[in-house]
């Protein structure tokens, strides 16, 4: 397992590889590091370019290890085109399930960004719920960086 932590425009990230995928990114309060890895520098140079709006999607190699259940959620989510939002009960009542199971299967999420949880709002578009460094700051940046690009 590597890591690596850059500066980017929403503070520190820390990316995590192991078995040459991506398996964790997040804020992070840890300071910058430098490394050699390729898949990590490619992994920081595509999540840069997407802050500074000139990237709308992320196409490293990811694994996120969870239950099955939460798989389903993260595959979901991660249909929800760039710039727009849903609501945790929109995913509830897509997946059959309680909004609050949704929540908490987004908590798990390791994959910030590439597994936008940032776009679920709740039902009445209240940003509620980020478990990344920053929390609810940490998702209106990453919403208004979308919000900005779209067209």
């Amino acid at each position: 397992m590597s890591s690596y932590v850059f500066k980017s425009l929403i503070g520190n990230i820390e990316v995590i590889s192991g078995n040459n995928k991506i398996t964790g990114i997040s804020r992070t309060r840890k300071a910058i590091t430098n490394t050699k890895d390729k898949l990590l520098l490619r992994a920081a140079f595509q999540i840069n370019a997407y802050l500074a709006r000139k990237r709308r999607s992320l196409s490293f190699p990811t694994r996120q290890m969870g239950t099955r259940f939460q798989n389903r959620v993260w595959n979901h989510l991660r249909r929800v085109p760039y710039g727009r939002t849903t609501s945790y009960g929109q995913i509830a009542k897509k997946l059959r399930t309680s909004p609050r199971a949704v929540g908490r299967a987004l908590g798990r999420n390791n994959l910030m960004m590439s597994v936008p949880c940032h776009r679920v709002v709740s039902k009445d578009g209240k940003l509620t719920g980020f478990t990344s460094v920053g929390g609810i700051k940490t998702k209106k940046k990453l919403l208004n960086v979308e919000q900005k690009t779209r067209k």
